[in-house]
């Protein structure tokens, strides 16, 4: 794994920053309308950033599990001619985020809480709504509109007070650290059960994990393991319109997964990875007891 022996601060160093110019130019495409193709640039611009910044788990079959799943869901949504590129972080923190794009990252805490693959299928599903919904490179726009483009056309022509590296790093933070709207998270969990449905999962798993996370949410509150909850708001208003919306789906005349397997290998293969380096695993972690 990429994060082995490796601290972050290393790999900070060796990430290799977004050029000024490179900003500007993603700056002046998000002015106007944001076309699937720019969409597409500006998120592997932003994934190549995050990719040099945050530790993922580089183990190839793990990888390849995640993919063939989210991108079988992903044929089934309403943008099924994107690239979509799936990643886990090796991170016990519960989260899960997608980028413009088809960018869709889980991190390994969130995974090994899933019991079946139902589970982990529910959450890409409900990533890739997100991007179908375009929700990320709205929320970019809305992000780049409010600063000053005078100021950096300024610093970046007149070459006063050039841009900092830094700057760049806080536009793809920026999007990755955003909260989407309740309107948005109702939307892709929606959309999720859809996708999950057409794609022959069932989409109950959905409900499971959230129960799961939602009673240790109760009783580790305020905890950085349950950061799913801080960005994915009023999950239990989205429990209860996800429930409604199963139990009003019609009559399903084929049989829907819940788990197989190859998902019990590959959870058991994930638990075999080291621990992140400098992390401690807290309390009821099931890899720390």
């Amino acid at each position: 794994m990429s994060a082995r022996g490796t601290s972050s601060a290393g790999r900070a160093r060796r990430a290799r920053p977004w050029p000024a110019a490179a900003v500007l130019a993603a700056t002046l495409a998000l002015g106007g309308c944001v076309t699937e193709q720019r969409e597409v640039a500006i998120g592997n611009q932003i994934a190549t950033q995050i990719n040099g910044q945050v530790p993922l788990v580089q183990d190839v079959p793990l990888n390849l599990y995640v993919n063939d799943l989210g991108r079988l869901i992903a044929s089934h949504s309403e943008r099924p001619a994107l690239q979509y590129h799936f990643y886990i972080v090796d991170s016990p923190a519960l989260n899960a985020f997608a980028l413009p794009g088809g960018h869709v990252y889980v991190n390994r805490g969130l995974i090994e809480r899933t019991q079946n693959i139902s589970e982990l299928a529910g959450i890409l599903a409900h990533e890739i709504g997100h991007v179908a919904a375009r929700h990320g490179a709205e929320n970019l726009q809305r992000q780049m509109r409010t600063r000053s483009m005078s100021r950096t056309m300024y610093q970046l022509i007149l070459g006063r007070e050039p841009m900092l590296d830094q700057e760049a790093l806080d536009l793809g933070g920026a999007l990755w650290q955003a909260q989407n709207s309740r309107a948005d998270e109702q939307e892709a969990d929606r959309l999720a059960v859809d996708y999950l449905v057409r794609s022959g999962v069932d989409p109950r798993g959905m409900l499971s994990l959230f129960s799961t996370l939602w009673q240790e949410e109760q009783h580790i509150p305020g905890s950085a393991q349950v950061s799913w909850f801080s960005t994915h708001p009023g999950t239990a208003a989205r429990m209860q319109a996800t429930r409604q919306q199963i139990r009003a789906l019609p009559a399903v005349h084929k049989p829907l997964a819940t788990n197989n397997e190859s998902y019990a290998a590959f959870l058991r293969r994930l638990s075999e990875q080291p621990p992140p380096m400098g992390i401690v695993l807290p309390p009821g972690h099931p890899r720390g007891q």
